[in-house]
């Protein structure tokens, strides 16, 4: 019985392997130092998606009174 379930677990470390939130905090930093959306590097659809999602959430939290 333990054998089955320590082979259900992935021992290669696949769950660390998201490079998702790291493009997001580039998107959020990108926002932070004022460039503008077509400052993208990203081509990948899904790497885009998710430079927009952090750059887009980075200019909501700015309020400029």
């Amino acid at each position: 019985m333990q054998n089955e379930v320590a082979q259900e677990r992935k021992a290669d470390r696949r769950q660390f392997n998201n490079p998702h939130p790291t493009v997001e905090a580039a998107g959020v930093e990108a926002a932070e130092k004022g460039l503008p959306v077509y400052a993208c590097p990203y081509k990948h659809p899904a790497m885009l998606a998710s430079w927009l999602k952090g750059y887009r959430r980075a200019q909501q939290l700015t309020l400029n009174f």
